[in-house]
């Protein structure tokens, strides 16, 4: 008959060689959270963006009112009235009512209703940008719970692997055949498994709660459990992250926008060296006097200013303008140099991730289980010591860990590479 501690160790073996079970075996029961709905929710309900869209609708009325007329001017009065007050005594007497209307220089109507447009889109862009922003921050809420839920289920695994060997230890040392150390260290190892799984279920009450608040719920909401990585990868190169960047990305979208709205303010500083007109109609009322029958009268006249003071107002103005688009190109240029560095980093980052997932799936994972493989056989056949087998396992459960994290990272990085260029990523295969 086997001793025990053999039948223990091929039991552990199997389960060392256990690598395609479902990575949410201990949560089927639970729903599994859909990440683009959960985008949505959130976008359809952050304030910041419902404030965003309700200063677009409040601006995109202004183009309309900038471009149109001022109101006309009634005005009614009697002239010419005697210091006696009578009313017929003098043939020039009359009560008038006349209408006015101001005309500004053509093409300054058309250039303020620019302007205005501008803005408007301006604040349209600023929509999308706020909503890229809180996209990137639900992604990445979802991405720490993702690798929360997949540490708990490794942290999980290695425990029960480190009972097994506690079980495999006690058997030897019953027998007289290991240490009582090698037993207390397995004891120790399974007791700080114990508390990682502690603070890995608080972690995920804590990464829950900021995720329910970027939804909007109350902060102790069932979520579920995420989905399973789908490993995605990266299938553009820079220079195509770069244009589309340049194209799509809405902060500098938006930037543009106020470069141009700057740009028409200079021009409407040009035009008003060219002067208004009103246009003034009247009509006068005249009563009969005693044996004279009087006319009405009509009264026709065009108003037009005069911009003289040039060097005190309009010359100030055309600087004042054109140091504003200066500005405002400035800040595009600062904006867009920043944008195009981070899209090269993130790209780095990328790359450097991709290299490691590969490495972690076909190099340092397989190889570290076939070490804890070998050193359990050698270690059931008394020929190595329990420190080797303990240790290439704890290294297997490190390597798992930080094959997740590098998952999570790269799935992070990529909501910040979306965020950046404004629009999703097309997959490999899509024409670039």
């Amino acid at each position: 008959m086997k001793p025990a501690w053999l039948l223990a160790c091929l039991a552990l073996m199997v389960s060392l060689g256990w690598a395609g079970a479902p990575a949410w075996a201990d949560e089927l029961d639970q729903p599994v959270l859909d990440l683009e709905a959960l985008v949505k929710e959130a976008t359809s309900q952050n304030p910041e963006i419902q404030a965003a869209s309700k200063k677009w609708e409040a601006l995109n009325e202004k183009p309309a009112q900038a471009g149109a007329l001022d109101d006309p001017m009634l005005s009614l009065g009697i002239v010419n009235v005697p210091s006696s007050l009578n009313l017929r005594a003098e043939d020039m007497t009359m009560k008038e009512v006349g209408i006015s209307q101001k005309l500004p220089f053509p093409g300054k109507r058309a250039l303020m209703s620019e302007m205005a447009l501008k803005e408007a889109q301006a604040a349209h862009e600023g929509i999308a940008e706020k909503t890229q922003r809180v996209a990137r921050e639900v992604k990445g809420a979802y991405q720490d719970l993702s690798h929360v839920h997949r540490a708990l289920e490794v942290a999980q695994r290695n425990k029960d692997v480190l009972e097994s060997l506690v079980k495999i230890v006690e058997s030897r040392y019953s027998l007289g055949q290991a240490a009582q150390t090698d037993l207390l260290k397995a004891q120790v190892e399974v007791s700080k498994m114990t508390d990682e799984i502690i603070m890995l279920g608080e972690r995920k009450k804590a990464v829950e709660a900021r995720l329910n608040a970027l939804l909007a719920r109350p902060t102790g909401a069932p979520l579920g459990r995420p989905a399973q990585p789908l490993g995605r990868r990266l299938g553009v190169g820079l220079e195509y992250l770069r244009q589309a960047a340049l194209d799509n990305n809405p902060t500098l979208r938006s930037m543009r926008r106020m470069v141009q709205a700057k740009a028409t303010a200079q021009e409407l500083a040009k035009a008003d060296y060219y002067p208004d007109f009103t246009l003034r109609f009247a009509y006068g009322q005249r009563d009969n006097g005693e044996d004279v029958e009087r006319k009405d009268m009509l009264t026709g006249m065009v108003e037009i200013n005069l911009p003289i003071w040039r060097e005190a107002k309009l010359e100030r103005k055309q600087a004042e303008t054109k140091a504003d688009t200066a500005a405002a190109e400035a800040q595009w240029e600062a904006m867009r140099n920043e944008i195009l560095y981070m899209i090269a980093e993130t790209h780095a980052m990328l790359s450097r991730g991709e290299r490691q997932i590969e490495l972690y799936q076909g190099g340092i994972i397989p190889q570290a289980r076939l070490q804890v493989d070998s050193n359990l056989r050698t270690y059931a056949g008394g020929r190595a010591e329990f420190m080797a087998l303990l240790d290439s396992q704890m290294a297997l459960y490190k390597f798992e860990l930080d094959y997740h994290l590098a998952l999570t990272e790269y799935e992070k990085n990529l909501a910040v590479l979306e965020a950046l260029l404004g629009r999703p990523l097309p997959a490999r295969g899509e024409d670039q």
